[in-house]
């Protein structure tokens, strides 16, 4: 019965291990990426690699710098989500068995 009770802790363990690497993971990503700055320049040179590239180029590196730096605030929300939904499947299971036990001693097992 108590191997029963760890499973569930030990999934929640797993989950958070999980996205705790996620986490990490964003934040090493987001400190390779360059900032738009460094990207367009200081002046705009109409001669320079930005203006080479072209708007398409400049456009795709800004979506990924935004993406990338918005994923650690995702993975955030995700936790919160998570954490109520675990409370919740905490306090359905707590009833559920209330409710089982009450049944059971309300109609006891005839021998």
């Amino acid at each position: 019965m108590m191997s029963e009770a760890r499973d569930p802790n030990r999934l929640i363990e797993r989950v958070d291990a999980l996205m705790k690497r996620q986490q990490e993971e964003s934040q090493r990503t987001v400190e390779e990426v360059p900032l738009l700055t460094e990207i367009v320049g200081h002046g705009s040179d109409a001669g320079g690699p930005a203006a080479a590239r072209g708007e398409e180029t400049l456009a795709a590196d800004i979506e990924r710098v935004l993406v990338v730096r918005l994923v650690p605030e995702l993975n955030r929300q995700v936790a919160g989500l998570r954490a109520e939904l675990e409370r919740q499947l905490r306090r359905s299971v707590r009833e559920a068995v209330e409710h089982a036990l009450a049944a059971r001693k309300a109609k006891p097992e005839k021998s």
